[in-house]
């Protein structure tokens, strides 16, 4: 019979489902690894959506857009020769009723805008956009003008009847940040407000839907190389939304190495409930050892066993992280920029689960070696835990693991620079913690014995042979710096706020307004400003 199978059966006879002596090993990982898995599954759900959802969130397989002027027909020809193509035009203007008026972002479009998805208003049906008269406004502008479909709108010299509320704009995100609701037009519309003169600040998009198979980053390439002077500025599907999804990769980044520092701390409890359980059983592995059992067939024998807990525990952490994310998404509701379909990530869970083993080897490979390496006599006299194992047997487990978290998270990292100052930082966290705890069992040991027994069984205990000072401080240390780097962030970019925004802003800004009007906007006793 061979060695490791031998390990496995008396191995097997002391496990149970109970899970006595190795709770803390399961909930430790149990909670890490879950948190980690979640994270990145979130994370990588939102980039596939954006992805997935690229044409739509964009309006078109490509977009070409310009500030200020309409494309020359030599440019709509080629477009055209790329695919079909919808034009829309973007401005600010002023949306009048009675006498109440709103700033607005005003948006025309052409016949066959939306070239994907569907613009629905309130009630669940679509809508085109054809009529010159008609406008679509957003749930917003209609509370704050207090209106509804069929009430009229003025927008610079023509008036508009709301022909319904809107309730999804396909492309929303892809437009990305305005000054104000949107309004919806047609291009006639556009061209009866008299808002598109010379000097008029204005943008123009085209979105193009590529024929079938086309490329379209060479379509762009293709389009910019023949108008290089034409000042464009192009987006394709592939980014459709590259803030947003920016803003998701470095804070699912941030956030995961967050996790991953957590999970260091939960380590460090799976090493202290690995050497509390194999404390326990030193009898047992006594006498296996008095039975002739060498060093090696008991750290086989309880290696399988902390695998088989380990195993347990990542599993049942990868499986709680990724039901987590439907979880995460209803709660957050419009807090993220695209709302994911459920499904499985892959590629996160098994980066989780390969954090979770590596930890788990970290931690567990020195009460493990030091199980297998102390005579029976010396288990007997209730040894184990009291004196340290040689660096040599157990640093080059540590430091491989360590080694291999480090280029695991470094080669995953969408930005390495960040993720190694980070893990650097953590480094150095950790080595100032460990000096700290040593330090004290220093200070401690040297303190004068106490004439009250209270006080003096507790120094002592911070001393004594095997006591977990040291490992207390770096796990409640590090855990309390990541709060703190938590919250000051927080409070950091609360204060840019509070010191880069007047204390007296003004609610409402009036550009390009006429000397003549001037006294309009400065009231009798207001002081307040307005700028020509």
């Amino acid at each position: 019979m061979s060695e490791w199978r031998l390990a496995w059966r008396l191995a097997r006879r002391e496990l149970d489902f109970r899970f006595r002596g190795l709770r803390l090993l399961l909930a430790c990982l149990f909670l890490g690894v879950g948190a980690l898995a979640a994270i990145g599954s979130l994370t990588q759900s939102i980039d596939g959506e954006l992805a997935a959802r690229g044409s739509a969130i964009l309006g078109g397989d490509v977009e070409f857009g310009t500030s200020q002027r309409a494309a020359t027909p030599d440019e709509r020809a080629a477009m055209a020769r790329l695919g079909t193509v919808s034009e829309t035009v973007r401005m600010q203007a002023t949306a009048i009723r009675g006498t109440n008026s709103v700033p607005v972002q005003l948006k025309g479009v052409d016949a066959v805008y939306p070239l994907y998805g569907t613009l629905a208003v309130q009630g669940g049906s679509a809508t085109t956009v054809r009529d010159a008269s008609a406008i679509w406004i957003v749930p917003a502008l209609a509370q704050r003008l207090g209106i509804g479909r069929g009430a009229t709108v003025r927008l610079g010299v023509a008036d508009f009847t709301v022909a319904g509320v809107i309730a999804s704009e396909p492309d929303r995100l892809g437009e990305g940040f305005t000054l104000g609701p949107v309004a919806i037009v047609s291009m006639a519309g556009i061209a009866r407000t008299g808002l598109v003169q010379p000097g008029s600040l204005y943008e123009t998009k085209y979105r193009v839907r590529l024929s079938p198979g086309a490329s379209p980053t060479a379509a762009v390439d293709r389009f910019k190389a023949a108008f290089p002077t034409g000042g464009w500025e192009t987006k394709t599907r592939d980014r459709a939304a590259p803030g947003a999804e920016r803003f998701v990769d470095r804070m699912g980044q941030f956030l995961l190495l967050v996790g991953l520092s957590a999970l260091v701390i939960a380590g460090i409890g799976v090493g202290n409930g690995v050497s509390s359980y194999l404390a326990a059983r030193r009898s047992s592995i006594a006498a296996l050892k008095v039975l002739g059992a060498t060093s090696g067939l008991i750290a086989k024998i309880y290696l399988l066993e902390v695998a088989v807990v380990a195993a347990m525990g990542i599993v049942a952490g990868l499986v709680a992280g990724a039901a987590t994310v439907p979880l995460i998404v209803w709660l957050a509701g419009d807090v993220l920029p695209v709302a994911p379909s459920f499904s499985l990530q892959f590629g996160p869970l098994a980066l989780a689960a390969a954090y979770g083993m590596l930890i788990a080897l970290a931690f567990t490979a020195p009460p493990l070696i030091e199980a297998g390496s102390i005579p029976a006599a010396g288990l007997l006299r209730g040894v184990f835990g009291n004196r340290p194992v040689p660096l040599r047997r157990t640093l080059p487990w540590v430091v491989g693991a360590g080694a291999a978290i480090v280029a695991l998270a470094l080669s995953t990292a969408e930005q390495p620079g960040l993720s190694a100052g980070f893990l650097a930082a953590v480094a150095g966290v950790l080595l100032v913690l460990a000096a700290f705890g040593w330090a004290i069992r220093r200070i401690a040991a040297l303190l004068p014995r106490s004439r009250r027994p209270l006080l003096r069984l507790a120094i002592a205990g911070l001393h004594r042979p095997g006591a977990r000072t040291g490992t207390l401080v770096v796990a409640l240390g590090l855990g309390l710096t990541l709060f703190v780097l938590l919250a000051g962030i927080r409070t950091s970019i609360d204060a840019n706020i509070a010191l880069t925004v007047p204390k007296r802003a003004p609610a409402l800004f009036a550009l390009d307004v006429p000397p003549i009007e001037k006294p309009i906007f400065a009231g009798p006793s207001s002081g307040s400003r307005s700028t020509p």
